[in-house]
């Protein structure tokens, strides 16, 4: 378990490596549970069930958004309270956190079981491919409570100086996906249904394990039935803290929803399955990227609670230098091996894999821009600059986004559809290099000052909200 003495004193390489990497592998197993799906019901079913996938996948997103704007508010919270010393606070806001996440469960599986037909015919889907991806879309929306537990506790456990703990537990789950997955699609024949059940039992599983040590008496930041509250105002606090987490994974889900359309309109259900292998070929780079990120929040949240500003600068460039060197090997391997990434999913249909050989040949240069433009998000929310945050990721898609995705397929077709996504990548790009500049500007010049105890402005920042 990672103590006080060690976040304050621990070399900055050593709690990177330490909270990093399982939380990446921890992501991997989550979001890899998705391209399992994929790859099983591409081969097994074929190009339509692949196409129902993709346009119920953002689906998926969604329910991770509400996951991580609680799980990811209260951690932060519980990192600068921790930081502070203040313990009280920090169990305040996750008995705060538990049973709000019970509640955003049961409202989404009404919502979902309500809308999901809606949501289908807005995208424009129809026939076979509008049954497969309703199939799907309801039995995620039933298993809503579990999915939001596995997703929402594990950066607290992460936050309980578990990191390895809480990786394991995802990992326990992608392995119960994939057998299953091959049990009900393979075996059984269940097709998209059995894809569905087969991630809704291993989130669950992920969830139970979490929840277990929260309750048990090894937790630091233990849960106890008989403290839990609805407090408004720490509600509020959580879910303010937590809106750049939702706006992250919202922002995903408004992104594939609005290239589903695009490419509905400009192409077709196969242009769809193409965009779905790329979405699945781009998800392991994404989930390495968010890793970092949220990887590194308890230990800038922390240290800029305690106002050690030289290991927050430390931090953060350790995280901006990892985000750009996986960016560049992504996007070289996809460069040099695409043919071969996209026979993983479909090998029988020589017109999807001319189709995505194309979009991933356009799609490829946002790997060089994402991974910053992420940390960018991830770092503003973890020292409580919530509207920095926001700004970063409402704006990529909403500023820059869906203005190119109306403008470019105009004048370019389905490429423009292709290249909207890495366009307004780099934009945001250049505003969060300048924000960061800046952020590091005032962390050097704070370094003296905040050890000594005199920076009115941290205090400022730093001071609880009730």
């Amino acid at each position: 378990m990672t103590d006080e003495q060690e976040m304050r004193d621990a070399s900055i390489g050593k709690l990177f490596l330490k909270f990093v990497f399982p939380t990446t592998i921890g992501l991997i197993v989550v979001g890899i549970q998705g391209v399992i799906d994929g790859l099983f019901i591409g081969n097994a079913v074929g190009d339509q069930g692949l196409a129902g996938v993709t346009l119920a996948f953002p689906t998926l997103i969604a329910i991770a958004a509400a996951g991580h704007m609680i799980g990811i508010g209260a951690s932060s919270l519980v990192a600068l309270a921790l930081g502070r010393g203040d313990q009280k606070r920090a169990h305040r806001l996750v008995h705060n956190a538990f049973p709000l996440l019970l509640l955003a469960g049961i409202g989404l599986t009404i919502f979902g079981l309500t809308f999901s037909d809606s949501y289908l015919r807005l995208l424009g889907a129809s026939g076979p491919v509008f049954a497969m991806a309703d199939d799907y879309l309801r039995i995620l929306f039933a298993g809503s409570v579990f999915l939001l537990l596995a997703i929402a506790l594990d950066p607290l456990v992460r936050n309980d100086g578990r990191p390895g703990l809480a990786m394991l537990c995802m990992v326990v789950g992608v392995g119960v996906n994939l057998g299953l997955d091959y049990l009900f699609i393979v075996r059984m024949g269940m097709g998209i249904p059995g894809a569905a059940i087969a991630t809704v039992i291993a989130f669950s599983l992920s969830g139970i394990l979490l929840s277990l040590y929260l309750f048990s008496r090894w937790a630091g930041l233990r849960l106890k039935p008989r403290a839990f509250r609805l407090e408004p105002g720490v509600i509020l606090e959580i879910i303010k803290a937590g809106l750049p987490s939702f706006a992250i994974q919202f922002s995903t889900f408004f992104l594939l929803f609005a290239n589903n359309y695009m490419l509905l309109r400009y192409g077709s259900a196969l242009a769809v399955s193409g965009y779905g292998i790329i979405g699945y070929a781009f998800s392991i780079f994404s989930l390495i990227f968010e890793g970092i990120a949220v990887g590194t929040q308890p230990i800038i949240g922390f240290n800029y609670g305690a106002r050690c500003y030289s290991r927050v600068a430390g931090t953060l460039k350790l995280a901006a230098i990892s985000c750009i060197g996986t960016g560049a090997c992504g996007f070289l391997f996809l460069s040099v091996y695409p043919e071969q990434v996209i026979r993983i999913f479909n090998h029988d249909s020589p017109e999807l894999l001319a189709i995505t050989l194309n979009g991933m040949g356009i799609f490829i240069f946002a790997l060089l821009a994402q991974g910053t433009v992420m940390l960018g998000s991830v770092y503003f929310q973890a020292i409580n600059r919530v509207r920095t945050s926001l700004f970063i990721q409402l704006g990529k898609v909403f500023l820059f986004l869906l203005p190119l995705l109306w403008i470019l397929p105009s004048f370019l077709g389905i490429d423009g559809v292709w290249l909207a996504t890495p366009a307004a990548e780099f934009l945001m790009l250049v505003v969060v290099l300048g924000l960061l500049w800046r952020e590091f500007g005032f962390l050097r010049s704070r370094k003296t000052v905040s050890e000594e105890g005199h920076s009115l402005a941290s205090e400022i920042v730093l001071t609880p909200t009730n």
